[in-house]
């Protein structure tokens, strides 16, 4: 019975062992997602411009899923219902990169 009660003990070490591991990788993996969202974009090296549009695909209507217009990136009140409109809006101000 003494046997049986320390392998009980030797398994609950072992099981939060494994937990403190998981939560400990999961908290580094939010603070290295968290530091790389901080990144200033002129930081990244490297020779290829990103290239990303003044819109994006937007839901304007009730239908849950379905993107049906374009809102300017920036200021995503601004909607067109065709992305060609939503980029060529003036008032919607480019990326700056």
């Amino acid at each position: 019975k003494q046997k049986k009660i320390s392998n009980k003990i030797a398994q609950d070490k072992q099981k939060m062992k494994s937990q403190t591991l998981l939560i400990s990788i999961l908290i580094f993996s939010f603070f290295a997602l968290h530091q790389c969202m901080q990144m200033d974009v002129g930081e990244i090296e490297g020779s290829s411009k990103i290239s990303i549009g003044k819109c994006v695909p937007a839901q304007c209507a009730v239908s849950f899923f379905k993107r049906d217009c374009w809102c300017c990136f920036r200021d995503q009140t601004m909607c067109s219902k065709t992305q060609k409109d939503c980029e060529s809006n003036p008032r919607c101000p480019p990326l700056k990169l």
